[in-house]
C-alpha cells in the first residue's frame, strides 16, 4: 500500500509539472533501441545519419511542428550528440522549446542549449528573455532549470544581461528558498569570472553575512563557493569583505562542533568541501583584520582539527600489488582523503597566522608534518613537504623542524619527481649558516645521479646557497665547479654569470686582501680545470674558465708561463660555438696585453687570420682588437681589470629570481596561479624573472654573452635576461588602480577633479606629472623623468587631513621586465598637513604590457583596519621610448621590411580623438617623433623602444626595438587605422594596445 501510495504521489507531481512518462515518446524509445541493436560501428553511424536526415527534413519543412514532436526529436539529436556525432542544426527549435510551458519541453530545451552550444554563440540572444522570465516563476523547478542553464553556459551574454537580474532576486527577494539561493550563487559564481565589474561590494558585504549565518549546509556550500571565487579574481581588496570574517568563523566552528545534518556527513566527516573552503576564505584575509574574539576563535578551531584523531589509509601489504580491497578499505581511504584535506587547509590557515597563532598548535602541526612525511601514501608524504616548506619560513619553528632533516634528505632518493622537488624547497628553505654545508654537500651527491628535470633547479638552489651561507666565497668556487663537472649541461649561463660578479667583487664587500685571495683561487681553479688532459670539456665549464684566466690571469703563481695561460684556453678553442671563441679571444688579447712581449706571435697571428672569418662576429672583434693595438694606452684603458661591481647587483641576485615567488601563503588569485603554473617545478626558465611565459624569445640564443672583456661582465650584471619578453596581459593599458576606489570610500574623499584612479593614472602614463590618489586623508602626487631604458619616480605623499596617519607601507612586487631601486624609504605616518617623498628608479628589460605593481597601505586612524591601495606604476612601455628622426623614404623602406605578423599589428575602429591632437598624444604622450609631412590621412611617427639588456651581437649597447607607427584617418564615420611595426613582435603587441587605449574608442564588448 506505500508503494502504490508513493508511485500516486510521483503521478500527481508530474502532471503538476507538466513531465510525460518515457513511455509517451515511443520514437525515442525505438531510435535508442535500434542504436543499441546495431552490430558494428558502421551499422550504428548509418542508423544515426538516416535519422538526423530525417530530423533536418522536419525542422525545414513549412508544415508547423508541435511541441511534442519538437521535444522528440531535439531528445534523439541531444543523444546522438552523447554519442559522439556533430549536431549543427535543431538550435532555434531547442530554444523555442525553452519558451514552451510545459515543464518536460523546457527541459528538453534547456538542456539542448546547453551541450550545444558554446558560450559565445549569437543564438543565445534569443533565450535571455525566457530564462528572466522562468527565473522568476512561482515553481521553484522551473526557476531552478533556468539557473542551471546559466550556470552550464555562462558566456559574456549572460553576464552582461542576467548578472544583475540574478543578484537583484538574490538581494531582494527575502522569500527566497534555500534551494534556489544555492543554485543562483553558482549562476553569479560563473558569471563573475567572466565579468567581475557589475558585483559591488557594498550591497553584497551584508548578504554573504546573513547567508553565513544560515543553516543550510547546501546554501553554505555555494555561498562559500561564491565569497572564495570573488577572493581568488583579486578584483577588489579583501578588506571590502573583512566585515563577513567573524560570521565565517563562527560556521567554521559549527561545523568542527559537529553541527552538521547527518546526511552532509561524507564518512562520517561533517561537511568536508564546505569546510576546507571556509578555511580558505580565512586565509585571504591579513591576521590585522580578525580582533580577539574572531582570533580566537580560529585558534580553538585550529587546535580541535590539528588533534582530532584521523582515520589512517589501509596501506597493501609489502609486495603485494593486486590485493582486492574490501568496503572497509575503500570507506577507511575515503574518510582519510576528506580529513586530511580539512587537515591541511587547517594547516595552511595557520601557516598564514604566523606568530598569531597557538605556539603549541605550532608545535602540534611540526609533529603532525613529520609524521606526514613519514607517510606510506605518497600524496600525504608530498603535501607533508610542501606544508612543512611554508612553516619553515617561520623563523621560530626551524628549531622544531632541524630534527627532521636528516628524514627529508632520504626523500630526495624518492622514485616520485614531484616528491623530490618539495624536498628540495624544503632544505632550501631550512639551509641555515649552521647546517649548509651538510645539506649543500648532500645535494652535491645527489646531483650527479639525478634526472635532467631536477638537475637545472638543483644547480640553481645549490648555487644560491653556496653563496648566501658559504664562509667564504673560495667555497662557493668550488661548489659550481663541482657542478660543472657533476652535472654541466643544467648549468645555466646565469650561473656562471654570477660566479664572475662574485669573483670580480662589489664595492661594499670584502676587503682588497680577500678580494685577491677569491681571485687568485677562483683563476688556478680555472686553470686547473681547463688543464684536466680531457678530450672534451663542457662548453660551460671553458666559458667559466676562459674569461677568470683572462681577466684574473696575471693571479696565478709565478711558475705558470704566460705561454701556458695561452695554451690552456686556446686548445679548446677548434670545437667551441662562436660565442665560447669570441669569450676565448677576448681573453687572449687580455693576456696579451698583460703579456706583449711574450704572446704577441702566438695571439696576433689569430687576430690576423679572423679578420677575414666567415662568422661577422669574430671577424668584427679581430678587426677591432687589431686596431686597438695600434694605440697602447686605449687598448690598456679598454682590457683593464674590470672594476667592482655596485652593491646593487649582489643584493639582486638574478639567480634567486629564476626561483618561483615562494610564500608561506596558499591564497593566491587566480592570475597568480596562472603564473605559477608556467615553468618547471619550482624554478623559471632563464630570463623569465618571476612572471615566467611559456616559451623562448624570438632572439633566440641571445642570452649569450659573446661581448666579452670590456662588456660581457658588466653585461650579466646589467640583465637578469638578454631576450626581452612582454609581461603578458588579459586586458590592454589598464590598471589595478580602479580598484582602490575603496580608499576613496573609506577616507571619505574623491579623486582629483572628480577623476577617478583610473582616469589619474592614464593621464599619467602621457603625462609627467600630477595627481595619483586623492582623498580627505591621502594625497599622492607622482613626478616621472625618463631618460632611454632609466626612469626616476618621485612619489609625493601628503597629509590633507586634521588628524595624523599612520602605518603607511609601500610594497613593489619584484617583475622580470623591470629592476626597480628605492632611493629613499616611503614615510612610515604622516602628521596634519605633513609631506614625504618617496624615490623610486626603474630600469626597463624588457617588453612588457602590464605594469609593475606599487601597492599602499595606511591607517586613517588608530586601530582602524588598514586601507589598501593597489596601484600600478604609469611607466608603461612608451615612458621607455625615444624619438627618431627619419625621413620619408627612410621610414617606408623600413616600415615595408617589417610588414606581417608577429612585427606588424592593424586595427581599425572609431577614433576617440580629432586627428588635429594626434601630434600631442604621439610626441609628448608616446615619446614618438612625427615625421615632416604627416597629414591625418596618413600619419608618421618613428621612436625606439631601449632596455638595459646588454645587446650580444653589439658589445658595450644596450637594445633597441625600432618602433613605427602609421595612423590614417577617414572622416566618413570618423574612422582610424592605426598600424604598428616593430622589429620584436612583444613590442608590436604591447605597443598597439597602448596606443589603441588613447587613440581608438574600445570596440563594444571588448
Amino acid at each position: 500500500m506505500a508503494m502504490k501510495g508513493m508511485q500516486a504521489a510521483a503521478r500527481q507531481a508530474q502532471e503538476a509539472l507538466g513531465i510525460e512518462a518515457p513511455s509517451h515518446m515511443k520514437g525515442l524509445q525505438v531510435f535508442i533501441a535500434d542504436i543499441r541493436n546495431c552490430p558494428n560501428k558502421e551499422q550504428e553511424e548509418k542508423r544515426v545519419d538516416k535519422e538526423l536526415a530525417k530530423i533536418r527534413q522536419k525542422f525545414t519543412s513549412t508544415k508547423a511542428i508541435s511541441g511534442y514532436d519538437k521535444k522528440k526529436y531535439v531528445w534523439k539529436l541531444l543523444y546522438a550528440y552523447m554519442l559522439g556525432y556533430e549536431v549543427d542544426f535543431g538550435h532555434f527549435q531547442a530554444v523555442e522549446l525553452c519558451s514552451s510551458a510545459k515543464f518536460s519541453e523546457k527541459t528538453a530545451g534547456y538542456l539542448a542549449i546547453s551541450l550545444l552550444l558554446a558560450d559565445n554563440a549569437e543564438i543565445l540572444r534569443l533565450v535571455v528573455n525566457s530564462i528572466k522570465h522562468d527565473m522568476g516563476s512561482g515553481n521553484e523547478h522551473i526557476a531552478a532549470l533556468a539557473l542551471n542553464t546559466v550556470a552550464n553556459i555562462g558566456g559574456s551574454e549572460f553576464a552582461d544581461n542576467l548578472f544583475t537580474d540574478i543578484s537583484k532576486m538574490m538581494l531582494g527577494n527575502a522569500s527566497l528558498s534555500p534551494y534556489i539561493k544555492r543554485k543562483a550563487c553558482i549562476c553569479l559564481l560563473r558569471l563573475y569570472r567572466r565579468d567581475n565589474d557589475t558585483l559591488q561590494p557594498d550591497m553584497w558585504r551584508k548578504k554573504f553575512a546573513q547567508m553565513f549565518q544560515d543553516s543550510d549546509i547546501g546554501l553554505l556550500t555555494s555561498a562559500s563557493g561564491f565569497m572564495l571565487g570573488i577572493l581568488e579574481m583579486g578584483t577588489f581588496p579583501v578588506s571590502e569583505w573583512a566585515e563577513i570574517v567573524p560570521y565565517v568563523a563562527q560556521c567554521l566552528h559549527n561545523l568542527v562542533q559537529g553541527q552538521c545534518p547527518e546526511h552532509y556527513e561524507y564518512y562520517h566527516v561533517p561537511a568536508p568541501w564546505l569546510q576546507t573552503k571556509l578555511l580558505r576564505i580565512l586565509q585571504f584575509f591579513p591576521v590585522s583584520m580578525f580582533n580577539s574574539d574572531t582570533l580566537n576563535r580560529i585558534n580553538a578551531i585550529l587546535h580541535s582539527i590539528l588533534t582530532k584523531p584521523t582515520a589512517q589509509r589501509a596501506s597493501p601489504a609489502p609486495g603485494s600489488t593486486m590485493k582486492k580491497r574490501c568496503k572497509a578499505d575503500a570507506e577507511r581511504q575515503n574518510r582519510s582523503n576528506a580529513e586530511h584535506a580539512i587537515l591541511f587547509e587547517g594547516m595552511n590557515l595557520m601557516i598564514e597566522l604566523g606568530d598569531r597563532c597557538d605556539p603549541e598548535t605550532l608545535r602540534t602541526s611540526a609533529g603532525l608534518l613529520g609524521a606526514f612525511i613519514s607517510s606510506t601514501d605518497p600524496n600525504i608524504r608530498y603535501l607533508g613537504l610542501e606544508s612543512m616548506a611554508r612553516l619553515a619560513m617561520e623563523q621560530n619553528m626551524h628549531e622544531h623542524l632541524e630534527r627532521y632533516k636528516n628524514l627529508i634528505l632520504e626523500k630526495m632518493h624518492e622514485p616520485d619527481i614531484s616528491i623530490r622537488r618539495q624536498a628540495l624547497n624544503l632544505l632550501y628553505a631550512l639551509c641555515r649558516p649552521e647546517n649548509w654545508q651538510q645539506i649543500v654537500d648532500e645535494l652535491l651527491e645527489i646531483l650527479s645521479n639525478s634526472d635532467i628535470l631536477l638537475q637545472k633547479e638543483l644547480v640553481l638552489k645549490i648555487a644560491i646557497l653556496a653563496e648566501k651561507n658559504a664562509p667564504n666565497f673560495t667555497w662557493y668556487v668550488d661548489v659550481v665547479f663541482k657542478m660543472l663537472e657533476s652535472a654541466p649541461d643544467s648549468v645555466s649561463d646565469d650561473v656562471w654569470y654570477r660566479v664572475v660578479q662574485v669573483v670580480t667583487g662589489f664595492e661594499e664587500g670584502a676587503s682588497d686582501a680577500e678580494k685577491s685571495k677569491l681571485q687568485s683561487h677562483a683563476a688556478a681553479k680555472a686553470f686547473q680545470n681547463l688543464t684536466v688532459q680531457k678530450i672534451m670539456l663542457h662548453e660551460t665549464l671553458i666559458k667559466l674558465g676562459s674569461y677568470l684566466i683572462g681577466e684574473f690571469g696575471h693571479m696565478l703563481p709565478q711558475n705558470i708561463p704566460p705561454k701556458a695561460k695561452f695554451d690552456c684556453i686556446f686548445r679548446h678553442y677548434s670545437r667551441v660555438s662562436s660565442q665560447t671563441k669570441a669569450i676565448i679571444l677576448l681573453a687572449s688579447a687580455k693576456l696579451l696585453n698583460a703579456n706583449p712581449d711574450t704572446l704577441k706571435q702566438d695571439v696576433m697571428p689569430l687576430l690576423e687570420d679572423l679578420q677575414e672569418n666567415q662568422d661577422a662576429e669574430l671577424q668584427q672583434r679581430s678587426c677591432e682588437l687589431l686596431q686597438m693595438m695600434r694605440d697602447e694606452d686605449f687598448l690598456d684603458h679598454v682590457l683593464f681589470t674590470m672594476p667592482a661591481y655596485a652593491e646593487s647587483v649582489q643584493q639582486n641576485n638574478p639567480l634567486v629570481q629564476r626561483l618561483k615567488f615562494q610564500t608561506k601563503s596558499r591564497a593566491h588569485t587566480r592570475a597568480q596561479l596562472e603564473e605559477a603554473a608556467q615553468g618547471e617545478g619550482g624554478m623559471l626558465k632563464p630570463g623569465a624573472g618571476r612572471s615566467p611565459r611559456a616559451g623562448d624569445s624570438s632572439r633566440g640564443d641571445a642570452s649569450m654573452p659573446t661581448n666579452f672583456g670590456g662588456a660581457s661582465p658588466r653585461a650579466a650584471a646589467a640583465a637578469q635576461a638578454a631576450s626581452p619578453r612582454p609581461q603578458e596581459a588579459d586586458s590592454g593599458s589598464g590598471s589595478d588602480s580602479e580598484s582602490s576606489e575603496e580608499g576613496n570610500a573609506r577616507g571619505g574623499g574623491g579623486a582629483a577633479a572628480g577623476q577617478g584612479p583610473r582616469e589619474l593614472w592614464q593621464q599619467l602614463c602621457i603625462m609627467p606629472q600630477g595627481p595619483l590618489y586623492s582623498s580627505t586623508t591621502l594625497n599622492i602626487e607622482l613626478k616621472q623623468e625618463y631618460n632611454t631604458s632609466m626612469g626616476r619616480l618621485t612619489f609625493m605623499f601628503t597629509n590633507p587631513s586634521k588628524d595624523p596617519i599612520g602605518n603607511i607601507r609601500v610594497m613593489m612586487p619584484e617583475v622580470p621586465f623591470m629592476r626597480m631601486q628605492q632611493f629613499s624609504e616611503p614615510p612610515q605616518s604622516l602628521g596634519p598637513g605633513q609631506q614625504a617623498p618617496h624615490h623610486v628608479q626603474v630600469q626597463c628589460l624588457r617588453p612588457f604590457l602590464t605594469p609593475a605593481k606599487y601597492l599602499v597601505e595606511y591607517c586613517d586612524r588608530p586601530g582602524g583596519q588598514p586601507i589598501q591601495l593597489p596601484f600600478m606604476m604609469p611607466a608603461v612601455l612608451t615612458k621607455f621610448v625615444t624619438p627618431v628622426d627619419l625621413q620619408v623614404p627612410q621610414f617606408r623602406q623600413y616600415f615595408d621590411s617589417m610588414a606581417g605578423p608577429p612585427r606588424e599589428s592593424m586595427t581599425v575602429g572609431q577614433a576617440k580623438v580629432s586627428p588635429a591632437q594626434w601630434q600631442n598624444y604621439l610626441t609628448k604622450g608616446f615619446n614618438f617623433n612625427m615625421l615632416e609631412g604627416s597629414s591625418p590621412a596618413n600619419t608618421l611617427a618613428a621612436g625606439t623602444f631601449n632596455t638595459g639588456t646588454p645587446d650580444p651581437s653589439k658589445p658595450g649597447q644596450m637594445m633597441t626595438v625600432p618602433c613605427m607607427v602609421r595612423l590614417e584617418y577617414n572622416e566618413q564615420g570618423n574612422m582610424v587605422r592605426i598600424t604598428v611595426r616593430t622589429q620584436h613582435g612583444d613590442v608590436t603587441q604591447s605597443l598597439s594596445k597602448i596606443i589603441e587605449t588613447y587613440l581608438m574608442v574600445p570596440a563594444q564588448g571588448g
